[in-house]
């Protein structure tokens, strides 16, 4: 499916411009990692990290799709990208973004498992 007009486009125009979101997105779409995997895989800041994730988040372009208990009820989530294909348009006169999501099906919601799981 296409991208609607519920999206912020400048928001992820600005995200998929971002070279630390675009690291995300790129470990992301291969499997699930938690944010401090992303961190030491696409050297990125820590804080930076969940920030960008919280934004990616935040516009549907990545989803949490497990939770597990680590220590002491301290809980990790592993995100996943949620995006196939996003395309930054410019057609007569107006700039538009086209998402093509990842199906739903293809993505798990974000369950809670234990530190066995």
């Amino acid at each position: 499916m296409m991208g609607s007009g519920s999206l912020n486009e400048g928001q992820i125009s600005r995200l998929i411009a971002d070279e630390y979101a675009a690291r995300i997105l790129k470990a992301t779409y291969q499997r699930p990692m938690s944010v401090q995997q992303l961190s030491r895989m696409c050297d990125i800041p820590i804080a930076v990290a969940y920030r960008r994730i919280g934004e990616l988040e935040e516009h549907g372009l990545v989803r949490c799709v497990r939770q597990e208990e680590v220590y002491r009820g301290k809980k990790v989530k592993f995100f996943s990208c949620a995006v196939k294909l996003v395309k930054y348009l410019f057609d007569q006169g107006d700039f538009t973004i086209e998402v093509d999501w990842i199906p739903e099906e293809e993505l798990s919601p974000c369950e809670e498992l234990g530190a066995e799981g």
